[in-house]
């Protein structure tokens, strides 16, 4: 019987930097062989579609340089000033390698209508013919780089290794745009050379503005796709007492992923009975997504809460306290008119009983007063020293 393979932890950015480097460093090298190939056969018949492919390759050695430092940049630990880690560096390495690609591609728009223009020809070569088939091969393994960079990003839910694939992809689909070029000009029409560098640069650029309008949106906080949002609301709407889901949010910190929503349930329900809801739909939603969930009960029929100002002030207040480390399992639950607000409060495991009692004391009296009509309970819990697992804010970070 076969072994069952160890599932990954997508999560951990020590696991993500280590695919990371395997793809990048496979990168390197095949692009840098491919690169070295181009140049020479493209130098030697003097075709600006060849070499424009040539140079397309090396910007795909340059990304996977920049995803090395993203990622090393992406797996630093939490600190005061970023809570939830540094993964969207992740996102940050996309928008170069869409800048370089755009960059590029306009250069080479521009030698393609130049050599349009001066009817500049593909020199004489008795290997016209083999240099083009040669061209088209190496397309093939451009879609191997390609199929292997896009299986390594998602097993690991990386966009910027999906992005340096179809990067790979792109550069195969120019690839054999150029090899029928460098075929067609061994049958005379030399003019096939700088329109399918114009071809080629069109597609650098598409490909370029497309990764860049990705990694931007994500920064900028996109809604969620349909999907996404249909698998948080069938995992809510699984457990008993939930009327109604709405107001989905994802914060998305490239591995670490924070998913928020509002629940509807029975207004006369106990608020024992509503934060069992509340727990039960955070565990589904959390196995399903596996993300950290904030969920939000609200009485069915009346108006949400002013859920923005709840979380800037918690975490305003929270952050701000030096004896909190940190601070988890925040929860809102609506009972007519009043609001009352749990949460998780991680502080040193050597304070005493009596500086733990007036924190939760000074906590709770400072977030009525911002927040009139809460009322706030918080859970102490002393530190396990487990680093690795927990994504504080404390200075031990």
């Amino acid at each position: 019987m076969r072994a069952k393979k160890p599932e990954i932890d997508s999560s951990d950015p020590a696991v993500r930097t280590k695919f990371a480097y395997l793809e990048a460093c496979v990168s390197i090298i095949g692009n840098s062989l491919l690169f070295v190939l181009k140049l020479v056969l493209g130098l030697m018949i003097n075709s600006i579609a060849l070499i424009t492919d040539a140079f397309h390759t090396l910007s795909d050695t340059g990304s996977s340089f920049v995803i090395i430092l993203g990622f090393k940049a992406a797996k630093k630990e939490p600190d005061s000033e970023h809570p939830f880690g540094h993964g969207r560096f992740e996102y940050i390495t996309t928008l170069v390698i869409a800048i370089l690609l755009f960059i590029a591609g306009a250069q080479f728009i521009a030698q393609s209508i130049e050599r349009l223009l001066n009817h500049v020809e593909i020199s004489e070569n008795d290997y016209l013919l083999v240099i083009g088939i040669i061209i088209i091969i190496s397309a093939v393994a451009k879609e191997a780089m390609a199929q292997y960079s896009m299986r390594l990003g998602k097993k690991i839910d990386s966009q910027a290794l999906v992005a340096d694939a179809w990067h790979h992809r792109s550069d195969a689909l120019t690839s054999v745009a150029v090899g029928l070029a460098i075929i067609g000009a061994n049958y005379g029409f030399h003019i096939l050379d700088p329109i399918f560098g114009l071809v080629v640069s069109g597609l650098i650029i598409f490909t370029a503005v497309t990764l860049f309008k990705f990694a931007s949106d994500t920064l900028v906080g996109k809604s969620p796709d349909s999907d996404t949002v249909e698998t948080i609301e069938k995992a809510a709407h699984s457990v008993d007492g939930v009327k109604g889901a709405h107001r989905i949010t994802i914060h998305d910190y490239g591995p670490t992923k924070i998913v928020s929503l509002h629940v509807e349930v029975e207004k006369d329900i106990s608020a024992t009975r509503a934060h069992e809801i509340a727990q039960s739909v955070e565990d589904k939603i959390t196995d399903a997504t596996k993300a950290s969930t904030i969920v939000h009960v609200d009485p069915a029929g009346e108006p949400c809460l002013d859920v923005e100002k709840i979380e800037s002030t918690v975490n305003q207040i929270l952050r701000g306290n030096p004896q909190v480390l940190f601070y988890h399992k925040v929860k809102v639950l609506s009972q007519g008119e009043e609001s009352r607000i749990d949460m998780h409060i991680v502080v040193d495991a050597d304070m005493s009983v009596s500086d733990s009692h007036l924190l939760s004391h000074n906590i709770k009296e400072l977030l009525e007063k911002n927040l009139s009509g809460c009322t706030v309970n918080t859970h102490i819990e002393p530190c396990n020293g487990d680093c690795e697992s927990c994504p504080g804010f404390c200075e031990e970070k």
